[in-house]
């Protein structure tokens, strides 16, 4: 069901680098599980522009655990944060689960029952949840490029959040739905 994102204690992340780490780790696995949610979703869902959405989600979250785990990587060296724009442009792919072969994390659960709209309810609950997670992890942080890394994730995923809420909407009848997609789903 819900992803439940991992509860710091409240120092801020310069305070300890186990604790900007941990922080890092944690997201990298938040965005690996929405990942293999919204590949998933795919197979799923019956509607073509649900599934190019999904389709769309997985590839920005992969995008998300690149830059995240380069990120990781370079503070794991005793390296700095890197700027956004340097790990947009570079970061390699940051090889699946590797660094959390030792931790039991919560995997999203949905029945094999589930229709498009669960599917898209889940999804939206995955994203508002990772939306707190690094608003909440920006906050905390005094470190220019680390607060750009987690305010651009912010963006992204309130990016997801519309595109899943005007998905569902559109199954629903219930509001205003972009026929003709008037924003993209690609963010770079």
């Amino acid at each position: 069901m819900p992803l439940v994102p991992y509860q710091e204690t409240v120092m801020p992340l310069e305070s300890s680098k186990t604790g900007a780490l941990d922080i890092l780790r944690n997201a990298i696995q938040m965005e690996i599980e929405g990942k293999d949610f919204f590949e998933r979703a795919v197979g799923m869902v019956k509607h073509q522009r649900s599934k190019d959405t999904f389709i769309s989600l997985v590839k920005q979250e992969q995008r998300h655990v690149d830059i995240l785990g380069e990120e990781l990587r370079r503070l794991e060296h005793g390296e700095e944060w890197a700027s956004l724009q340097d790990m947009k442009r570079s970061a390699p792919t940051f090889p699946r689960g590797s660094v959390f072969q030792d931790r039991a994390f919560r995997h999203l659960k949905l029945s094999p029952d589930a229709g498009e709209l669960d599917v898209l309810k889940v999804g939206m609950e995955v994203e508002q949840k990772s939306i707190e997670y690094y608003r909440n992890a920006g906050s905390r942080t005094d470190n220019t490029r680390a607060r750009e890394v987690f305010n651009w994730l912010v963006g992204e995923e309130a990016g997801h959040l519309t595109i899943l809420n005007a998905e569902y909407e559109n199954r629903t009848k219930s509001g205003f739905y972009y026929d003709n997609m008037e924003f993209s789903l690609e963010t770079f």
